[in-house]
């Protein structure tokens, strides 16, 4: 299994191109993410080059649709994507509900230890 911890940018392809959309915490297999109009609590896994998370996701803010819903408390979700370079690129779906889906993508930031520079995935 890959070592995928720790704290990434999340950018969300919007209208007009990629779009800041969080701040994710990877660490042992847990993931974390949060804005100040959103928190996502899931687990994750790594293996080869792919990547997987299922989690819920709750909005506090109802200023666009997200998934075709403007309502988002406690939505389940899955994130399936490729790890390259630093960068996990994939698609974010509703559980049971794949009809509609964002694309996504998360830059890694910093090292768990906090150990200086940028490490690849």
């Amino acid at each position: 299994m890959k070592n995928i911890d720790g704290i990434y940018r999340v950018e969300l392809l919007g209208p007009y191109g990629w779009e800041r959309f969080s701040t994710a915490f990877i660490d042992g297999g847990e993931f974390r993410s949060a804005s100040s109009e959103h928190f996502t609590a899931g687990s994750c896994t790594a293996d080869g080059e792919g990547f997987r998370m299922r989690g819920r996701m709750t909005r506090y803010v109802d200023n666009r649709a997200l998934f075709g819903r403007s309502e988002l408390r406690g939505l389940p979700i899955q994130f399936n994507g490729v790890i390259r370079d630093g960068i996990i690129d994939g698609e974010a779906t509703v559980v049971d509900d794949a009809r509609r889906s964002l694309r996504f993508r998360l830059a890694r930031l910093a090292l768990p230890d906090g150990g200086g520079g940028r490490r690849t995935a």
